[in-house]
């Protein structure tokens, strides 16, 4: 059982891990440093007596929405309950970074059934029935 789940902001130094979380959950790179918001740096970081073990992305725009985006976690981070836990402190460390920086609406997009179920019951979030798409461009 974890000891003690701590969020921190991410640093540039962590991003060699975030890419290997990438390589292994998607098995593709990871998005190009410059699509992540301040250059891979606008997010959170939850460690377990040191050791990263999931992170997320806040996107800020000129609106009252924030959009949270980009979970990723350890593949070595093992248990079903410390996962569990670390899904949850991050989306509340989340929320509670958007409601500092004044935002009223959080928008984010996954197809993780327990991120899904999490923010549905634990933390009140609506989810839309239909599917939806995500569609990217490069410029």
């Amino acid at each position: 059982m974890h000891n003690k789940l701590l969020s921190r902001k991410i640093k540039k130094e962590d991003w060699s891990t975030l890419e290997k979380w990438w390589r292994y959950w998607l098995n593709s790179d990871a998005p190009p440093r410059d699509y992540l918001p301040d250059n891979g740096t606008n997010g959170i970081m939850i460690e377990d007596n040191g050791q990263p073990v999931i992170a997320g992305f806040i996107y800020q725009t000129n609106s009252k929405l924030a959009i949270i985006e980009g979970l990723i976690s350890n593949p070595n981070y093992r248990g079903k309950k410390n996962r569990d836990k670390a899904i949850e402190v991050l989306i509340a460390c989340l929320q509670d970074a958007v409601k500092l920086m004044g935002y009223k609406y959080i928008f984010g997009m996954t197809d993780n059934k327990k991120i899904i179920e999490n923010l549905k019951i634990k933390f009140d979030w609506s989810l839309d029935s239909k599917p939806h798409y995500s569609l990217t461009k490069i410029l």
